[in-house]
């Protein structure tokens, strides 16, 4: 039960952006994460690959995620999330992100 960096980092994008106004920065005050680094991750503007980052972000979000690099000298990092419901929970949420809204 493995999604990929790039659809983890769609559905963090995703959920960050449906946070009301005003709600971000009581957001990573609560989660403890560094204001300007969730900025640049929703926005899409990070220079780099941050797996760790995403991976705090999807834990904040109620995601379980935990990080694998298989194989372990592969620089492409995957998430386990812990059961199929959870997995099909996940892609569910994200395709309603993704998808177009009319």
């Amino acid at each position: 039960m493995t999604v990929s960096y790039a659809d983890a980092l769609l559905y963090a994008q995703g959920r960050l952006k449906m946070l009301g106004s005003g709600e971000l920065k009581p957001f990573c005050e609560t989660h403890q994460l560094t204001y300007t680094n969730i900025v640049n991750l929703k926005n899409g503007k990070l220079k780099r690959e941050e797996p760790r980052l995403v991976q705090r972000v999807l834990v904040s979000l109620g995601i379980p995620a935990q990080q694998l690099r298989f194989p372990l000298t592969s620089k492409t990092t995957w998430f386990v999330l812990p059961d199929a419901e959870a997995l099909a929970s996940f892609q569910a949420q994200l395709h309603f992100l993704v998808s177009p809204k009319l």
